[in-house]
């Protein structure tokens, strides 16, 4: 562990006071972590609008965004973070997104393209410029097919190259269609390689880690039989060794939380903060309005348990009221 041991909560919360940019000049590289899961997204969703509601939006030296975590970290660096938010159980909830009927016409179950272009890009806008100018770098993690392992994406310089990168890095494998091609090379889902993006930032160097995770435990152990006898077969000609990680990734899961619990990274060189949300699981193809606004009311409030234990805000801003 570094000789750095500060509370990483009493780091960022100077940091607010001060009205500090990056670089914050304390000594401390702090990262944000988060992770996403589909529709399960929307419970760190609800944790970057509690962070944005308490003004945390530049306490960070650079936030990490795995599948959905990475879309919802864009809405958090351009200051929507509420307005995110409402995209699962607003936009996105629907069979224009999620049609289970699709396959059998062809198609991927998930429209990704109707998320990115038609929501992020013309109902509820992304801020991108606010997002690629600011001082705080999104790094978006995406799994590169040919190099069968985690890459991080990032330096972003307008719209098509953030918007491209976040496509990559949530093309969920066979559920969201074929490898999506980005910057000459094919990527799909960070879940395949890095579900939680606290390795790659700790092996950056930063000294804290803020995870935001969207399971209330590990990832069960026994393949679903859709897993098993839909994406498996599929995925494995793609790349056979992909396929085994995905119905392995139970595994290598329960390695990364065993090391977040303990509040280190899996190298032992980062303080980790783990915040997770109490309540029920909620499947990565959920459309039930109210089970999703409960998930972002569960990320939010776990975010405010953590950061403000004396509750300010909570009930003027919980997401899905």
């Amino acid at each position: 562990m570094p000789d750095d041991s500060r509370s990483v909560i009493d780091i960022l919360r100077r940091r607010v006071l001060a009205g500090s940019r990056q670089p914050h000049g304390d000594g401390a590289s702090v990262a944000l972590a988060v992770e996403g899961g589909a529709m399960r997204g929307v419970i760190s969703a609800g944790m970057l609008s509690a962070l944005e509601t308490l003004g945390y939006l530049h306490a960070f030296d650079a936030v990490y965004g795995a599948s959905a975590g990475a879309i919802n970290a864009a809405y958090f660096l351009a200051g929507q973070a509420g307005i995110g938010t409402t995209i699962y159980h607003e936009d996105i909830n629907n069979r224009r997104f999620i049609d289970l009927s699709r396959p059998l016409r062809g198609r991927p179950i998930v429209d990704l393209a109707f998320l990115l272009d038609e929501v992020a890009g013309r109902r509820k806008p992304l801020d991108v410029e606010r997002v690629i100018s600011g001082a705080s770098s999104l790094r978006v993690l995406a799994t590169d097919v040919a190099a069968e392992r985690a890459c991080v994406l990032e330096g972003f310089t307008d719209a098509a190259g953030l918007l491209g990168a976040l496509r990559a890095g949530a093309t969920m494998p066979v559920i969201a269609g074929t490898p999506f091609e980005y910057r000459t090379r094919r990527f799909l889902d960070a879940s395949l390689t890095e579900p939680i993006p606290v390795p790659t930032a700790e092996a950056d160097g930063h000294t804290h880690v803020v995870a935001l995770l969207t399971r209330s435990g590990t990832m069960r152990p026994n393949v679903s039989a859709f897993d098993r006898y839909f994406v498996g077969p599929r995925l494995r000609r793609v790349s056979p060794t992909l396929a085994v990680r995905y119905l392995t990734r139970a595994v290598a899961y329960a390695e990364i939380l065993e090391a977040v619990d303990a509040g280190t990274g899996p190298l032992g060189r980062a303080h980790v903060l783990a915040i997770r949300a109490r309540g029920g699981a909620i499947s990565k193809l959920e459309c039930r309005e109210e089970v999703l606004q409960a998930g972002a009311r569960g990320g939010f409030e776990a975010v405010m348990e953590t950061f403000d234990p004396g509750g300010r805000g909570q009930d003027d801003h919980r997401p899905g009221c």
